[in-house]
């Protein structure tokens, strides 16, 4: 058997792939703080820290739901009443807004009452809070049956997926298990289609659109492809995304570039700057 100090002293560190998250890992990790090391182990010791983190994690989303087990034990006051309490606490400990303390409580409840699956396999270090969150949005509005079924299906590969390609797998299985219920979300999404305009702190703006059919939005992008790469085989000096992006406000304002639409904007400028007597920055509607 070896001892720390062999462990130590031996020249690589792969052996620390096989510790599981907890106080041995914990003291390993705090051993190799400062060691010099190849850039190989410290990757080993970067996918340590992160089956550390996911530990930790879980553990953090654990004792929130126990918060409200505990209002349930003690006080004997119903589920939603006690998961209304909890929520109120953990944003007092933890500084949170309202909103930010009922997501948090809403995603460990879920992982503990809907998906233990997907908690075991955070606190056992085996996924991210990332990938555990993208578990629980995909399967959030199916029955409990079966969204462990689709979890069980999708969670040994869950650790070499991306997020994109985790929710893409997950979809799939949505759709191929509840066909009819998959129609009416995409009929739902597509009625709550939006455009939301939101100001930037370098005093531009975003404009985003949402939940749109995907093969107009699919015409649209291509549309702008097309359009930007003819540009730019004109000579035009403009990045890809600068054509893009100028050739979507052209189809949408009906203008150009160089010759903008004549539509009204609302700005608010105070008198001082409109008289050139101040430069304080004026305020779009």
């Amino acid at each position: 058997m070896k001892t720390p100090l062999n462990r130590l002293a031996e020249s690589t560190i792969r052996w620390l792939e096989e510790v599981e998250p907890g106080l041995e890992l914990a003291g390993w990790l705090m051993a190799y703080s400062d060691v010099r090391m190849s850039g190989y182990d410290r990757i080993v010791v970067l996918r340590a820290h992160q089956r550390m983190a996911s530990h930790y994690a879980a553990q953090v989303l654990r004792d929130m739901a126990e918060v409200s087990a505990a209002f349930v034990a003690e006080d004997g006051v119903n589920i939603q009443s006690a998961d209304e309490y909890a929520a109120a606490e953990i944003r007092a400990a933890l500084r949170l807004t309202r909103r930010s303390a009922d997501a948090e409580l809403s995603f460990a409840l879920d992982l503990q009452r809907r998906l233990p699956q997907v908690f075991e396999s955070l606190d056992s270090g085996n996924i991210d809070v990332r990938r555990a969150k993208v578990f629980d949005r995909y399967t959030v509005d199916l029955p409990i049956a079966t969204a462990r079924t689709i979890v069980e299906a999708v969670l040994p590969d869950a650790p070499n997926l991306t997020t994109g390609q985790l929710a893409a797998r997950l979809e799939r299985l949505r759709m191929e298990v509840q066909p009819d219920e998959a129609q009416q979300r995409y009929e739902h999404a597509v009625s709550e289609r939006r455009v939301v305009m939101e100001p930037t702190p370098s005093g531009t703006a975003n404009l985003y659109a949402f939940d749109l059919p995907p093969d107009r939005a699919s015409a649209l992008m291509k549309r702008l492809n097309r359009a930007a790469r003819s540009l730019r085989s004109d000579g035009d000096e403009r990045s890809m995304d600068q054509l893009r992006a100028d050739v979507f406000l052209d189809l949408c304002t009906g203008g150009t570039a160089e010759s903008p639409s004549e539509g009204s904007v609302d700005i608010s400028v105070d008198l001082e700057t409109l008289l050139a007597l101040n430069d304080d920055p004026g305020e779009l509607a």
